[in-house]
């Protein structure tokens, strides 16, 4: 299993993070929209000097593009899509997160169902071949209803990335938001196969990354993790105020747990 961490592409601290002992970073697709190709190509190639992988990305469409009600253009997807994707590949990713709140929000007075609809409409004709052609695994995103109001738990999400069926559409889990949200790990053995992804923070500690004595309970999560044979990726995902020797602690507590679990 590997172990990464969730970062700014374009700060320092991201080329400190292989001494935390984080396999890989995670970062922001939607910062590649305002880059031209060859500076993404001159930051892959700093961060390879440093020995830094990316191999996931979050935030995938920026607030201002509308993917659900009156407003939706999905010709507006292609483009961002067209435009940013061949960013992604250059810096090496394997993995792009939809979360994207603000972009997905159903908005007020719109049907849910047809918002719904119009998500099985974008994954299944625009996002999902886009990744195919690229090589790369979009990975749905449950969002706590505090922060969105479509796509709250994975039993919904995974609604969603069965609709499509595609394989370049999976899901992910964020333990964070599937505490938030107050799910059963039982809903986890149901998604083998199916998750690709995942993201871990503590709901108990105002989203603080897990460590040691923090009050929840990580090993629970690990093995049923465990339980579908998952052995992908996590990635810390939440506040980190004590920095690169913070980091550091929080990886190494995971992949001790990630140990006892077996996995």
């Amino acid at each position: 299993m590997k172990f990464g961490c969730c970062t700014s592409l374009w700060e320092d601290q991201i080329l400190a993070l292989p001494d935390t002992g984080a396999d890989y970073v995670e970062v922001a697709f939607s910062s590649l929209q305002d880059k031209t190709l060859s500076q993404v190509k001159e930051r892959a190639a700093q961060l390879t000097a440093c020995g830094v992988t990316l191999e996931a990305m979050n935030v995938f469409f920026p607030g201002t593009l509308h993917l659900t009600g009156p407003e939706t253009d999905f010709t507006l997807v292609d483009r961002y899509l067209a435009e940013n994707l061949p960013k992604a590949v250059v810096l090496g990713a394997k993995v792009l997160v939809f979360g994207s709140r603000g972009s997905r929000r159903v908005p007020d007075g719109f049907p849910y169902d047809q918002g719904f609809s119009q998500l099985i409409e974008l994954c299944k004709e625009h996002i999902a071949p886009a990744m195919k052609a690229h090589g790369i695994i979009c990975c749905v995103e449950p969002l706590n209803r505090k922060e969105c109001n479509i796509l709250t738990s994975s039993k919904e999400s995974f609604q969603l990335v069965q609709a499509v069926d595609h394989p370049n559409l999976r899901l992910l889990v964020d333990l964070y938001h599937f505490d938030m949200e107050k799910e059963s790990l039982e809903e986890i053995s149901r998604y083998k196969g199916a998750l690709c992804h995942t993201h871990i923070a503590s709901a108990k500690n105002n989203r603080l990354i897990p460590l040691p004595e923090d009050g929840e309970d990580y090993l629970s999560f690990f093995r049923a993790l465990k339980a579908i044979g998952y052995t992908g990726r996590m990635s810390l995902e939440g506040s980190m105020p004590g920095g690169l020797p913070q980091i550091s602690q929080s990886l190494a507590y995971l992949r001790n747990l990630s140990q006892i679990a077996g996995i």
